[in-house]
């Protein structure tokens, strides 16, 4: 028996799985040929700025990726000490190495200060993708030295969004044998959207 919850279950392992508006999806596929930059996603919770990172690590460099909590190695000392190790050693894989600073919002001052000059040095080895729920926490020279994506969703793109998170819903209660009718999963989308952590963590009552 699988105890994972359905968030793990069903995260995305490409790009592609993603539910993204064209706006995001577009570009981040032309990122892909290049990875030449460094990126910051951001946006409310539960909405796939974690799920699209970790999508893009599994496809661009499944063996050598790494994910960091920012809300609990956040300081300068964190990020001079051992993260410093995992950017200035090249992969063993073949790939660059993507590191995921998860709510790197939570990030001190003088730890986001220490990582400007890194984030120069050894772009041609590593890849930094920070998930951020308020980008204004965020310096300017972190910001100048990425590519930022806003996961908030705009006018029409709510609906598709939702209409995508359905039939997804739908195929998963369906793989799971789950006791849900879709006027169900309807509702769940329409009350909780677009957290779409939430939608999956109500789905698994059923």
């Amino acid at each position: 028996m699988n105890n994972l919850p359905l968030t793990e279950v069903y995260r995305p392992s490409l790009l592609s799985d993603c539910i993204l508006p064209d706006r995001i999806m577009k570009p981040l596929s032309k990122w892909k040929e290049r990875q030449n930059t460094h990126l910051i996603f951001y946006g409310g919770a539960g909405i796939g700025k974690t799920s699209t990172a970790i999508a893009l690590a599994k496809e661009l460099s499944p063996n050598d990726y790494l994910v960091i909590n920012g809300s609990k190695d956040n300081d300068d000392h964190f990020v001079n000490n051992y993260l410093a190790k995992h950017m200035t050693s090249i992969s063993l894989y073949g790939s660059k190495r993507i590191i995921i600073y998860d709510e790197s919002d939570r990030l001190t001052d003088n730890a986001q200060a220490g990582l400007r000059k890194p984030l120069e040095d050894y772009a041609h080895i590593t890849t930094f993708i920070f998930t951020v729920n308020y980008p204004e926490k965020i310096i300017a020279p972190i910001k100048s030295r990425c590519i930022e994506f806003d996961f908030n969703l705009k006018g029409n793109e709510m609906d598709a969004s939702k209409f995508a998170l359905i039939i997804r819903l739908k195929n998963i209660s369906k793989k799971e044998k789950k006791s849900i009718s879709n006027n169900e999963i309807e509702l769940i989308v329409n009350n909780h959207f677009p957290d779409i952590r939430k939608c999956l963590s109500m789905l698994e009552l059923y």
